[in-house]
């Protein structure tokens, strides 16, 4: 049977906010919960009384956390100004959720049609791909809930186009929680989106097999690197950090990746930033031999590895920002009932606090309910 609990937030100032010292690097203002707004930037983290951080400073409030604020009961809180959540890649460019379908769909069309080009001739048209960035993988890296909208336009029959899409839209989200300039991240993006060039030389058969791939398989696959590289590196207009980039991508920290087991600052930046990227997506999507998984067992999969695979400074950063990108959307859970995520603790990813509906608070680290899938804000 579900349990109904209930959550005591901590907060010290409520007895005398008056008397409470300011954060100086912080310029705040006290505000009351009424007067809250979508889009202020939260100036102090708002606790549990067992020291759980529920929302973390520097949160970019959104309606979702707003509305758990009232669940929560909290009377007023401290906010900060624009420069302590960091800016978009760029002001301005992004699009609605009613837009970002046909979007999607033109933009993956494009590169499968780009990437076909180059698998026929052997030449990258480079001032398309920049363009491709600049425009629509920049204006869905902007978009308000795109890792909802990724995770739910699916095509199975477009795997490697798609997904040449999705971690460049992805990197480019955690170029922006990286506080990356707009050159950095429109960079990041492209190579991103090239990333897994390389592929258009592996046999279809190898590229698409269901099953476990044979040893023989998987070095032709691991070739994919090396070979997208090489298609670029000579390329004069495509910068050095981009190349690298796209040849380092599978490299991992402890020096178990390829193809050539680099470890830790060894490994190019940008290359660590889509070893999460590449991970995020891999998991959350479709393919021929599992159904996609839910993006909170994405996320506890990568917490696992962030301290021995994975840059640990990026893997935090990727961690608070999904915590708090949780929070909201509604779940469909293994009772049949849809509930909303209130509160992930980060040592349990796929077990949040949730309401029901109905309005029944669930803790699932002590119900034996699970989540399985996501239905969006």
């Amino acid at each position: 049977m579900s349990k109904v609990i209930t959550i005591y937030i901590y907060l010290p100032e409520l007895e005398a906010p008056e008397q409470q010292p300011f954060e100086r690097e912080i310029d705040m203002k006290c505000i009351q919960l009424r007067d809250i707004i979508p889009g202020m930037i939260l100036g102090r983290e708002i606790m549990s009384l067992g020291g759980v951080v529920l929302l973390e400073k520097t949160t970019r409030l959104s309606s979702a956390h707003i509305d758990n604020l009232y669940t929560w009961g909290i009377p007023f809180i401290y906010v900060g100004d624009e420069e302590t959540a960091g800016e978009e890649i760029v002001p301005g460019i992004s699009l609605s959720g009613a837009n970002f379908q046909k979007e999607y769909i033109d933009t993956v069309k494009v590169v499968r049609e780009t990437f076909e080009h180059i698998r026929r001739y052997r030449k990258v048209p480079i001032n398309k791909m920049k363009a491709l960035v600049n425009d629509a993988i920049l204006a869905m890296a902007n978009t308000a809930g795109i890792l909802y909208y990724l995770h739910e336009v699916q095509q199975h029959s477009d795997y490697t186009f798609q997904h040449s899409v999705n971690v460049s839209v992805v990197s480019g989200v955690l170029g922006k929680w990286l506080k990356y300039d707009l050159e950095d991240g429109q960079n990041l993006m492209l190579s991103r989106l090239l990333h897994d060039i390389g592929k258009l030389f592996i046999p279809l058969p190898i590229l698409d097999k269901p099953g476990k791939l044979s040893s023989f398989e998987f070095e032709a696959i691991k070739k994919h690197p090396y070979d997208g590289h090489k298609l670029l590196e000579h390329i004069e207009e495509l910068p050095t950090d981009v190349k690298m980039g796209i040849l380092q991508h599978h490299e991992r920290s402890d020096g178990s990746g390829y193809p050539d087991g680099l470890t830790g600052d060894n490994i190019h930046r940008y290359a660590r930033v889509v070893s999460i990227a590449d991970m995020y997506d891999a998991m959350v999507s479709d393919r021929t031999y599992r159904s996609k998984l839910t993006p909170l067992m994405a996320v506890e999969t990568i917490a696992g590895e962030m301290y021995n695979k994975l840059d640990a400074e990026i893997g935090i950063t990727f961690l608070d920002n999904m915590r708090n990108y949780f929070a909201g959307n509604i779940v469909l859970l293994s009772n049949g009932e849809k509930a909303k995520i209130i509160f992930v603790d980060s040592q349990s990813w796929t077990k949040p606090l949730v309401q029901t509906l109905s309005g029944t608070m669930i803790d699932l680290k002590k119900e034996p309910i699970s989540i399985i899938d996501f239905s969006g804000k």
